[in-house]
């Protein structure tokens, strides 16, 4: 899965004391983040050149996060970024190198692009430029390694005329900067490498809890969140403590990813605003996706919100057996809400073309409750946290092997039921 890259203006979280691009001019103090989202207002660095011949002048370097796995790095790498020119006749020609360092140290674990210079000139007229499917070379990267941009230009020029660089850095705007667009200050620019899933943030799959033993390591809880020991799940109230139970760490991503949950029981009573979600998001920000169930209606809803608000969501009336699984998925450019009775067979209830803050490296998700009367009678009990079937019994159509539940007689009717396995110690 291709891992994207944002140029933003936030501090550097650690600078490598070598500059390893060939430059000419390697004064540049700049640095910031190489962040897995936009941050930071819209900044520029400039910088002048006054050579007769050919030179490099570095503009800035931006370092990523340390590594959160091992693995490698391969493929190719593809960017957009603002530049800018101050006359044509400078024949600026963007320059590149990118290595990723040893942890947080001046050591190279090994270089990606040795002093790439591009072929197309920089406009005299602010805009985004591209190069897409440069070829890199193989870096095994280590957990805690950090990933390092270089970014100038090479003055192609033969005049001892002063021209300037200028490269643009940072913005938020909802959609990344694209080739030839002169929205420079608005959308950010980016880097993009064809690998890396996983080695940056982990995709939301990952993230696994059955409760087996109790409410693991994967999750903090608050507002009354416990764990239920006899049905080994989760258990969320609804009241006005908001309970929760949100994954520990913010560096999750949805992209070619799923994130599902078992929710068995859901509360009941309650009066005035109450719910119980998952949520998925990048921020505190109000923004977010979000499978809702409404006590005061019984319905379900699918949310895309703003501003803690979706005014068109898809709704319909919860079923505790057909929609006992909650799932989002992203794969190619389209983000899915998605119920299932069994975890083997998904229905699609709401889909969007995957907005930008979808495709963030920082999401975070939990699962949450309030209602204004302070207490229900019983708490939303949420199991298998993207832990499905590993085994999935299926039957011959007479064309094909077509995946099928299992079922238990309860005494009066045939009920879906997991299948567990024996750890040595519990069923899970």
């Amino acid at each position: 899965m291709a891992t994207r890259f944002w140029l933003t203006s936030s501090a550097a979280p650690y600078t490598p004391a070598t500059k390893r691009g060939t430059w000419t001019d390697g004064t540049s103090t700049v640095t910031g983040l190489l962040g897995r989202q936009p941050a930071g207002a819209s900044t520029t660095t400039a910088k002048a050149e006054t050579s007769a011949t050919t030179t490099n002048v570095l503009l800035g370097r931006w370092i990523s996060a340390p590594a959160r796995a091992a693995g490698t790095l391969s493929g190719t790498v593809s960017w957009v970024l603002g530049r800018l020119a101050s006359a044509t006749a400078a024949a600026m020609v963007v320059r590149i190198h990118a290595f990723v360092t040893v942890g947080d140290s001046d050591t190279v674990r090994g270089t990606l692009l040795t002093n790439y210079t591009g072929a197309t000139t920089w406009p005299a007229t602010a805009a985004g430029g591209t190069v897409t499917n440069q070829a890199v070379t193989s870096v095994a990267v280590q957990a805690g390694d950090r990933l390092v941009i270089e970014v100038g230009y090479q003055a192609q020029n033969a005049s001892a005329t002063s021209y300037t660089g200028t490269l643009y850095y940072g913005a938020t705007g909802t959609t990344d900067l694209a080739n030839g667009a002169t929205t420079v200050t608005t959308d950010p620019g980016w880097v993009e490498l064809s690998t890396g899933d996983g080695l940056f943030n982990a995709p939301t799959a990952e993230i696994v809890d059955k409760f087996s033993t109790g409410i693991g390591s994967r999750f903090v809880y608050w507002g009354g969140t416990f764990w239920n020991p006899t049905w080994k799940r989760a258990a969320v109230p609804a009241n006005d403590q908001y309970p929760g139970l949100m994954a520990t760490d913010v560096g999750y991503e949805i992209a070619n990813s799923t994130h599902s949950f078992e929710v068995v029981n859901l509360p009941t009573g309650g009066t005035g605003t109450n719910f119980s979600a998952i949520v998925l998001g990048p921020a505190d920000d109000g923004t977010f996706a979000r499978t809702k169930y409404t006590l005061a209606t019984g319905n379900l809803t699918f949310e895309n919100c703003v501003g803690y608000f979706d005014a068109t969501p898809t709704t319909l009336a919860f079923d505790p057996v057909a929609h006992r699984w909650w799932r989002f998925r992203e794969t190619a450019g389209t983000f899915y809400w998605e119920t299932s009775p069994n975890a083997s067979t998904w229905t699609v209830r709401r889909s969007m073309a995957t907005p930008q803050w979808l495709k963030f490296g920082t999401l975070r998700t939990n699962f949450e409750a309030y209602a204004d009367t302070g207490s229900t009678t019983t708490p939303a009990e949420v199991d298998n946290v993207n832990s499905v079937l590993t085994t999935i019994p299926k039957v011959w159509t007479g064309s094909a092997w077509t995946q099928k539940p299992v079922k238990v007689w309860s005494g009066t009717a045939w009920v879906t039921k997991p299948v567990k396995t024996w750890s040595g110690t519990a069923w899970f």
